[in-house]
């Protein structure tokens, strides 16, 4: 069953896969980034889960409530117990954004649990209008969703306080 899986996965779902891991590799190394490169990877996540939750779904208040929800408990979460040394203000009005693994971790398990519901919805079709698969997939993928929009929120906090000339060294 497994090879059946695999064997009728479209292509570009591997590219995808191929795509995410390199960001990954990227995210574990320090670089400096404009806001807008920040920006990216979140919004590209946003629609991603977006469209899978509009696609087997659809666009019901119940739906996007519970999603916006997750995100602000990984948003929350991140912002609270995440690394406040992630981003940082450079001299040159860039952000300095710390190596870690931990993106590649969220990346992987996005993609895995995309591929995971796809394959579900495929093989049990009743699990579009089953309410805890429904609120399970919709609040995981916002909470992944807050997780990848810290960095972003941390870097707008750090420039607000860069105008009232306080910049401090974290958020």
């Amino acid at each position: 069953m497994l090879q059946e899986i695999l064997t009728h996965t479209p292509i570009w779902v591997w590219f995808i896969l191929l795509f995410l891991i390199s960001r990954g590799i990227k995210a574990s190394q320090d670089r400096y980034v404009s806001l807008k490169t920040i920006l990216i990877l979140p919004v590209l996540m946003l629609l991603w889960s977006l469209q899978g939750l509009l696609q087997h779904f659809g666009a019901t208040i119940d739906v996007l409530m519970v999603w916006l929800s997750g995100i602000g408990l990984g948003l929350g979460a991140m912002m609270k117990f995440g690394n406040k040394n992630a981003v940082t203000f450079a001299d040159d009005g860039q952000f300095h954004l710390r190596g870690s693994w931990i993106p590649m971790i969220f990346l992987v398990s996005l993609f895995l649990m995309k591929y995971a519901e796809n394959v579900l919805v495929v093989m049990l079709p009743a699990l579009k209008v089953d309410l805890r698969f429904v609120i399970v997939v919709s609040v995981v993928y916002g909470i992944m969703n807050g997780v990848f929009l810290a960095n972003f929120v941390r870097a707008i906090v750090l420039l607000k306080k860069k105008k009232l000339n306080t910049v401090p060294e974290t958020v």
